[in-house]
């Protein structure tokens, strides 16, 4: 609705007030009514009946689209709900992988430290034998053989793991 006001309005009422100076209220009232083009006035009026019409056809767009979102909110939380579970439960999953993966580090790690604890006490035993009056050098190269093996297949295991995990 707007607040300007016609333009015959605006001269009806100037007309009215000059002759209302001049005769009187009630001739000047008739006066002004004489001088004002009744065709124009109901033109004007009729506008300001459509521009009330439009804007209650707006308030009821408005109020329509106001419903709409207000039916849309409920669903709109009921689906970010499931999306929040959802995503939860994937957080979740990673949690517990990421815990997997620390104790199968961790249980590596404690086996490559059991691991080279055994190559240190077999390489010393390796060294008595060496050192020992009478050695068998035949055992000892086979046995030294096997060490360094053994050793060559920890390392690639250790390597395998290390690529893998990072």
């Amino acid at each position: 609705m707007t607040t300007r006001l016609p333009r015959q309005a605006l001269l009806f009422t100037r007309t009215f007030a000059q002759e209302a100076a001049r005769y009187g209220l009630r001739k000047g009232a008739a006066r002004a009514s004489a001088a004002a083009n009744p065709a124009l006035l109901v033109i004007e009026a009729v506008g300001a009946v459509l521009g009330a019409v439009d804007a209650y056809l707006q308030l009821r767009t408005a109020r329509e689209r106001r419903d709409g979102l207000a039916r849309l909110i409920p669903l709109e939380e009921e689906r970010l709900g499931l999306e929040r579970d959802r995503l939860r439960e994937t957080v979740e999953v990673a949690r517990r992988e990421l815990a997997q993966h620390r104790q199968v580090r961790q249980r590596i790690g404690e086996l490559a430290v059991q691991c080279a604890r055994v190559y240190g006490g077999c390489w010393d035993e390796l060294q008595a034998i060496r050192r020992a009056d009478l050695p068998d050098i035949e055992a000892f190269d086979t046995t030294l053989e096997r060490l360094e093996q053994a050793q060559a297949g920890l390392r690639r295991g250790l390597a395998l793991f290390n690529s893998t995990v990072s």
